[in-house]
This record gives structure tokens, sequence and C-alpha cells, in this order.
């Protein structure tokens, strides 16, 4: 009896999270990625479009999102392999972002200011972190909204570039 109740407990909880992500991920873009243009933190222009044979990690996360605190140097580790976009939205200035960057080793070159959120709303990110896989062709793979690891990325990245 008590083996029984212990495995409804855990499938409750399985149900709970799956029933989360959804609603979490329900209004996320799929398909093509949307294409944007926009300046770094370093002053670069960048847009989203991918490189031939290289896929792109869209990642939106927040200054005041603990989880997104945990996968700042997943993140870091990554975008020296990959391609990067690393989007803070709605953190403050610029100047603000920059000093939290230079407080947790976070690179300049790759990063965004969502300030007003328009990048975020046109992916339909609601929750951080939020991270969308590109493929070399512009299609979203793979959507993750919550903590990933670097090997998860990594992973996830390698599949893209061999299997696209």
């Amino acid at each position: 009896m008590k083996k029984r109740k212990t495995i409804l407990q855990r499938l409750l909880v399985i149900v709970a999270i799956v029933s989360f992500r959804i609603y979490q991920q329900q209004d996320l873009v799929t398909g093509m990625a949307p294409n944007f243009t926009s300046k770094t933190l370093s002053g670069e222009i960048i847009n989203s479009k991918p490189l031939p044979n290289q896929a792109v990690l869209i990642h939106f996360w927040a200054t005041w999102c603990g989880v997104c605190a945990l996968e700042n140097d997943n993140i870091q580790t990554l975008s020296e392999d990959y391609r990067v976009l690393n989007i803070a939205m709605q953190s403050g200035t610029d100047a603000e972002l920059k000093q939290y960057a230079d407080e947790h080793n976070m690179r300049l070159d790759n990063m965004i200011n969502d300030s007003s959120g328009s990048l975020a709303r046109l992916f339909g990110v609601r929750a951080t972190p939020s991270s969308f896989f590109v493929n070399p062709k512009g299609s979203i793979q793979f959507i993750e909204v919550g903590y990933v690891s670097t090997l998860g990325y990594k992973l996830r990245l390698w599949w893209i570039e061999v299997f696209s």
C-alpha cells in the first residue's frame, strides 16, 4: 500500500512539472526564428541569423532571476565554442548591466540589453531563462525554459550542427 502511494505521489509531481513546462512554453515562437538586429553592450551590431553550418543559441535571462545566475557559468562556457546571443530582459540600463556583467565575469560582445522587453515579446518569452536553439537554416530545433546544464546545451547544439 505504501509503495503504491509513493508511486502515485511521484506521478503527480511529474504531471505537475510537465504541466508547468507546457504553460511556460505555450506562447513561445516555434518554426523559423524571428530575425532581428541589435547592438551588444560592447557596441557591436549583430543579427540573429545563424551562420552556415553553425547553430546559434538565443538565450533570454535577467539579472533578477536566481536560476539565471546559477546558469550564467554554463552560458559563458558555451559561448567560447558556439554562437550565443545573450539577451538580458528588463534588467536595467546599459551601465547597470555592464556592471553586473563585470561582477559576474560575463562577455559583453554577445550581450544585448532588452530593457523594453521588445525582443522577449518577439519570441513570446514570459519566463526566464528561456533558450532557443536555432539550426543553420534559421529554424528553431529546441526550446528550453529553466535551468540547462552546460552538457545539455552542448548536446543540443551538437545535435543541430550534425543532423541539420
